[in-house]
Parts: C-alpha cells; sequence; structure tokens
C-alpha cells in the first residue's frame, strides 16, 4: 500500500519499524484524535517518545495503555525502563517485577532487572536473572552481551571474550561487545599477544568494524592514543553514522583534549540516541570547554526536564550556570544533586566548588562546613605505609596537578619552582592533563620525571607517588574540574601540602596536612577556618611569572580620551548583583566614566544576550559599556592598555587577572572578605607595595575608585612606575621565593 494510502497509524507503525520514531509521533497523536488503534495506538506513541528521550510526555500514554491492555508487557516494560533512565531503581524494580507475575519468562523484564542488580553490584543475582532469559531465547545477542559484560565482571574472561566473538561474528557493528572482548583479551594475555590477535581478525575481515573497533580499545586500554584514534576513524568509515561509533570516537577525542573533533562526532550521536545520559553530560561537558555555555544550559536542563534531577545533569548544570553569572541559581542546582544523592562526593564537590561565588554564602565559615561535609562522606581508604620523617639532605619532592602550562598554576608557580633549589629538592610532576606548550616545556626541564597520569583511580595514583618514594606530595588542583585532591586521602607521601591550583578554601581533608599561603590571604585567627596547618611564607604565596610577549604599557589612556575608564578582565562567575550594582553606582556617579568587561564567557552569543540584560537590570548604562569576548592572551593583555582603572569583584576577587593588571600599569580597586578566595588581591596588591587599593566595605571601594579617578596626574605616573615596581617586588622575585619556599617545605617537614 502506498503511504499517500494508509491511515495514521498504519503509517506510524510503518515510521517505527524503519526507527523512525519522530515521524511517528505525529501520525500516532493523529491516529488518537480520530479514535483509530485504541491503546496500541496509546502505546505506541507512548514507545516514541521514549525513544526520543521525551519522557514527561510518553509516561501517561504507556499507564493508559497498561490500564487498557493489563496482559501486555510492554507497556511495563517501558514504563520500568524509564524509571530505570531516571535512576528511580524502586519503580523500575516495581514495573519490571509486575510484568514477571503475569509473565515470568518474559525476557526484557528478566534483563532489566538484570542491569538494575548489576548496577548495584549485585553480580550474582544479576547472572541469574540473564541466565534464566538465556534459557528462553538463547540466541538472543544482548543478552549474551550481558552475560559476558558480568563474567568479565566476576574476573571469568576466557568466558567473557567467547561470549564477545560469537556476538560481534553475528553483529559486527555492537560497539560495547567489541569493548568487552577487547578488556577481557587484555586481562587474558599480554598486550602485544592480545593487540596481534585483533590484528589478525581485523586482516581477515577487513570490511567488519567490530575488529576496528576492538582494536581502538585495546589501544586506548593500552594509552596508545593515537594508534586508538586511527582504529575508531577506520570504523566509523566503514559503518559511518553510526551513533554508538560516533560516541566512543568522541569519548577519545574528548579525552585528548580535542573538543571541537569529539563534538563534531558527539553531537550527531545525541541525536540519534538522546535517552543515553552518558552522551547527553560527555557533550554537554565538551560545551562547556569550547564556551558554549547557551547550547549547554539548554540541553541539560531539557535532559532534567524529562530524566528528572538527575544528580551529574544537575552537576553540569551549576557549573555552566555560574559560568554565566548565575551564582544563586547554579548553587540552587549544586543544592538539588545533593538532596537527590545523598553523601554523593561529586555533588558535594560540585557545590563547594560554586559556592565561594555567592555573594552572601561564599563565606570562609561556609567553606570549610562544606570541607566537612566531603571529609565526612569519604569512605575511609587504606593507608599506605610512608618513610618517617627522618633528616634529609634532599627532598623528593611530587606535584600533582593539571595546570603545568599556559594555566594560572603555570604562571603563578613556574618561577618559584625553577629557583627552588636542586641540590635540596628533587621534583617528579604528575601531570593530570596533557598540555604541550612553553611553559609546559620549562615545567619538564625543571622535573627529574615526569608521569602523564591517564589512569582514574585515585588508589593506583597514590600507589605510583608511593612507589616513587615522594616525601612530600603538593595538591595542585583543588576541587578544580582537573583535580585530584583524594590521592592525598591514601597518604602517599609523609609530608601532604595544598598550594596554587583552585586553592579558595580549605580542603577539609585529613591527608591535607598544611596550606602554602600568606599573612594577608590568612592572617593570624583565621586559624579556625582550616583544617590544615597554615605555613605562612614570609612575602605572598605565589610567584608570577610575566609573559614575555606582555605589551609595553601605554600612557595612561584618560589624558587622550578625556574620560575614565574602568576594566574588569575577570569570569562572569564573580561578577555578582551585588558588585553589578555597585559598579552602576559608580558609573552614576562618574557621568563620563565607562567599563569594558572582557571574558570568555561573552564570546557565546546566548550568554552574551544574557549578560546584557543581566547588566541592564543591574542599573548598568549599556551605552558606556564595552563586553567582549574570548581572545588570545597577548591580545587580552593588551587590552589593558585602553582601561585606567581595574575594578576587582567579590567576594571571590582576582588572582591572576590582579597580577596581570599591574605588570600592565593597571591598579586595582579590590574588596577583601574572609574567604582564601576572597583575598588573592589583598595579596598581590599588598606584595607590590599598594595595600591601600585593598578595601574591606562597598563605600570604601567606591570611595578608592573616585579618588583615583579624579586625579589623573598621580594615576598617570603609577602607571608609568607600575610594571618596574612589579618586577621589583616580592611577587615577581623568584630567586626569594625559591629560598622562601625551601625553608617552609623545611619547616613543615620538621614539624
Amino acid at each position: 500500500m502506498s503511504a499517500a494510502l494508509q491511515s495514521p497509524f498504519d503509517a506510524a507503525i510503518a515510521a517505527l519499524s524503519r526507527e523512525d520514531p519522530a515521524a511517528a509521533v505525529p501520525l500516532l497523536r493523529q491516529a488518537l484524535a480520530s479514535g483509530e488503534g485504541g491503546a496500541y495506538a496509546e502505546l505506541n506513541l507512548g514507545m516514541a517518545l521514549t525513544a526520543l528521550a521525551q519522557f514527561n510526555a510518553a509516561v501517561p500514554h504507556l499507564r493508559r495503555a497498561l490500564l487498557a491492555l493489563p496482559d501486555l508487557p510492554e507497556p511495563g516494560v517501558r514504563l520500568g525502563v524509564i524509571a530505570a533512565t531516571r535512576g528511580e531503581v524502586a519503580e523500575a524494580t516495581a514495573c519490571y517485577e509486575a510484568v514477571l507475575r503475569r509473565h515470568p519468562r518474559h525476557v526484557p523484564a528478566l534483563a532489566g532487572l538484570a542491569a538494575l542488580a548489576e548496577r548495584a553490584g549485585a553480580l550474582e543475582q544479576a547472572a541469574s536473572l540473564i541466565a534464566r532469559a538465556r534459557a528462553v531465547e538463547p540466541e538472543e545477542p544482548e543478552l549474551d552481551v550481558a552475560a559476558a559484560r558480568l563474567a568479565l565482571a566476576s574476573d571469568d574472561a576466557p568466558q567473557a571474550a567467547a561470549l564477545a566473538e560469537a556476538v560481534l561474528h553475528r553483529r559486527p557493528t555492537h560497539v560495547a561487545t567489541a569493548h568487552l572482548l577487547a578488556r577481557a583479551l587484555l586481562r587474558m594475555l599480554a598486550p602485544a599477544e592480545a593487540q596481534a590477535l585483533l590484528d589478525q581478525r581485523a586482516a581477515a575481515a577487513p570490511l567488519s568494524p567490530a575488529w576496528a573497533l576492538a582494536q581502538g580499545f585495546a589501544a586506548a586500554e593500552l594509552n596508545q592514543l593515537e594508534r586508538a584514534i586511527a582504529a575508531f576513524r577506520l570504523a566509523d568509515l566503514i559503518d559511518p553514522d553510526n551513533p554508538d561509533i560516533q560516541l566512543e570516537f568522541g569519548r577519545l577525542l574528548a579525552q585528548q583534549d580535542r573538543p571541537d573533533e569529539a563534538l563534531v562526532a558527539l553531537l550527531p550521536a545525541l541525536a540519534a540516541r538522546p535517552a543515553n545520559l552518558d552522551l547527553r553530560n560527555l557533550t554537554a561537558t565538551l560545551l562547556w570547554r569550547r564556551h558554549r555555555y547557551a547550547e549547554m544550559v539548554a540541553m541539560l536542563q531539557e535532559g532534567i526536564a524529562e530524566f528528572g534531577p538527575h544528580p551529574t545533569l544537575n552537576l553540569n548544570l551549576a557549573l555552566v550556570l555560574n559560568a554565566q553569572g548565575r551564582q544563586q541559581e547554579a548553587l540552587e542546582a549544586a543544592e538539588s544533586a545533593i538532596v537527590h544523592a545523598p553523601g554523593n562526593i561529586a555533588a558535594l564537590v560540585n557545590r563547594i566548588a560554586v559556592l565561594p561565588y555567592h555573594e552572601t554564602r561564599g563565606t570562609a565559615a561556609a567553606l570549610a562546613a562544606a570541607a566537612a561535609d566531603i571529609a565526612a562522606a569519604l569512605p575511609q581508604p587504606a593507608l599506605l605505609q610512608t618513610t618517617p620523617r627522618g633528616p634529609r639532605s634532599r627532598f623528593r619532592l611530587g606535584l600533582l596537578s593539571g595546570g603545568f602550562g599556559i594555566h594560572p598554576v603555570g604562571w603563578l608557580t613556574l618561577a618559584g619552582l625553577e629557583a627552588l633549589p636542586e641540590d635540596r629538592f628533587e621534583i617528579t610532576a604528575y601531570s593530570l592533563r596533557p598540555r604541550r606548550d612553553s611553559l609546559n616545556t620549562r615545567f619538564r626541564a625543571r622535573a627529574a620525571r615526569w608521569r602523564d597520569v591517564t589512569d582514574p583511580d585515585d588508589a593506583a595514583l597514590a600507589q605510583q607517588v608511593h612507589a616513587d618514594g615522594i616525601d612530600i606530595l603538593i595538591d595542585m588542583g583543588g576541587y578544580g574540574d582537573t583535580g585530584r585532591p583524594f590521592v592525598l586521602t591514601h597518604r602517599p607521601a609523609a609530608l601532604q601540602l595544598k598550594w596554587v591550583g583552585s586553592q579558595f578554601a580549605t580542603s577539609g581533608l585529613p591527608g591535607v596536612d598544611a596550606m602554602l599561603t600568606d599573612r594577608w590571604e590568612t592572617p593570624e585567627g583565621f586559624e579556625p577556618h582550616y583544617s590544615e596547618r597554615l605555613l605562612r611564607l614570609p612575602d605572598g604565596y605565589v610567584c608570577y611569572l610575566p609573559p614575555s610577549y606582555a605589551p609595553d604599557v601605554s600612557p595612561l589612556p584618560a589624558l587622550g580620551n578625556g574620560h575614565v575608564t574602568f576594566g574588569c578582565f575577570n569570569n562572569l562567575a564573580k561578577l555578582t548583583p551585588t558588585v553589578l550594582r555597585l559598579w552602576a553606582r559608580l558609573l552614576r556617579e562618574i557621568p563620563t566614566a565607562r567599563l569594558v568587561i572582557r571574558t570568555h564567557a561573552l564570546s557565546d552569543p546566548g550568554t552574551h544576550a544574557l549578560a546584557r540584560q543581566r547588566f541592564a537590570a543591574a542599573g548598568l548604562p549599556l551605552a558606556r559599556l564595552e563586553l567582549h569576548g574570548g581572545c588570545p592572551h597577548p591580545e587580552m593583555l593588551a587590552g589593558y592598555r585602553g582601561i585606567d582603572i581595574a575594578l576587582d569583584p567579590f567576594p571571590y576577587t582576582g588572582g591572576l587577572t590582579v597580577c596581570e593588571a599591574l605588570y600592565m600599569g593597571v591598579p586595582i580597586v579590590s574588596l577583601a572578605g574572609d574567604s582564601f578566595a576572597g583575598r588573592h588581591a589583598l595579596s598581590h596588591l599588598s606584595n607590590v607595595g599598594l595595600p591601600d587599593w585593598a578595601t574591606t566595605d562597598a563605600e570604601t571601594y567606591l570611595a578608592r575608585a573616585h579618588r583615583a579617578a579624579a586625579d589623573l596626574p598621580a594615576l598617570a605616573a603609577l602607571r608609568a612606575s607600575l610594571r618596574a615596581r612589579v618586577s621589583a617586588s616580592p611577587l615577581c622575585d623568584a630567586p626569594r621565593f625559591g629560598a622562601n619556599l625551601a625553608a617552609a617545605l623545611e619547616q613543615a617537614w620538621a614539624g
């Protein structure tokens, strides 16, 4: 029958048979409206909407189908699938068990219950359920895949490999099975033998994507990343537009810090697999890395609307809302994740990551409480035996960070580490993120040993640190996006410290013995807010390395412009409503002044439009506002040539941005709070002899800005001398800092 002669219901069934649920949905709605298909139209509409991850819309249709067709298992199974996808384990279990009471041999219900048991770690129960299902349908490949997965989890690699290979002969495009086979072979055989076997299979079946996929997974497991990418690219050429291949190819590219290429693979995969929660979250994180914040927010909010308040979706939503300057909404999303996943470590870390930006709750006390919650939720790992803190002529110093390069960690630590006496400190760098740039080259030159960390397991990394005989381990990642602070809870080194790298508050962790700080960041009396011992360096706690490509300082722009230009080059996350209202007041009181805001987030059109709305709502005159997105670092530094006075946000003040502004001859008005994040600017300004530019309240902040703007000759003189002043100050004195750091580490070692 031609499509033109088909009824809407029949046309919809045809669309579903060719796996086109989007085409089926309007036809099924039309059929329901005309009474065609009855409960079967309800069922098929619910199934089509489920395939499109439109769960809220699907559930009512499936429930009506369940009531009308009580002896049909399909509605109950589909409701179970939705509940399981949403993480509603009890509801999913009830749905599957209800089906099995009527249909004890129903394979999808048995498989659904097995998946829930496997997720809960009940491997024997899961295996029993899969065995029951396989007895009913011994030729069903998905059941063999599940059995192989369970065999591998139970350390029966030969059985897993046999099952996986049998499936691949029948279904050569089954990506998950290729992964299982690669993992099983690598457990059974030496790496070279496993790869030789896969190469042999691939040569015998060059047009089968299965073996190229297995080769790719094996290479990835062995950290042979270029070989893995080549294998996945071949699989994609053999079977183009396979969303499961696209997903794995995109995942590998993402791991290789190739986000643009990864998104090319992942976005079509997500369009084909909208119900895949992991795929949605992975794609969202890549949009984050490319500063495509508005798209990310839409993707996550759509997911939450359909999947429910899933913790991982909320975690990512909290981060991106914060990046857009929506601090209150970000904190609400973070706390929603905690409510829906009590004790979830990732949710607790997410909260402390957004908390310091909140204008009223980002206090030292609140951050200490949030850190204590993380420590309380952590399981107590077995502690590694460490070498006693005896006398040392030379220390083995371990550095743990993803920022060994052109990154705030690099600009604020490298010069000091290079000045650390080599005859007293041997450095081993544990690099958590691959980087290749000029600063990374210098980090590698200073390190005696370099380890690129690829294993995501904290215990394994701790074992490596311990095996390397590290005396002092310094965490330089904290609760940031590449940080691994929980490695320190395993106690791989005798002395463990926190330093630059998401250093905004206490870690709260019992494995962190001390924190490198200074008398401005943590004055006497601040000890109750920190679980660590406070090691106060005599000057500042960082050593700034000015870029060699920094442009010359320009004359004061106001002398030629006839007006003062204020500027802020900080993240939107730091621009709270209170800050914006204060800046609006400043511009009202100086009606000729202008304000330039420059940050990566403003490169995103949706975020840029939202920022303009927020700024206008705070009273900032858009006509006197310049908003610029991200740009190369030299260009960003050159942007200070048009700024007379920098305005620092609060309660999370600038760190590296303060150093850069000062080096470019631009003084900065700041307001110090009581958290570590709230006192970065105070530390840097004090180190260059400008402590009076750091204020303690809004009125003094305004007065300081007014005073600077009213005396252009003094401002011009300060600008002309500021680079030399910064360069000669303790902030940039690497030999002095290196000596201070060495003394502090030796003091901490001595106890």
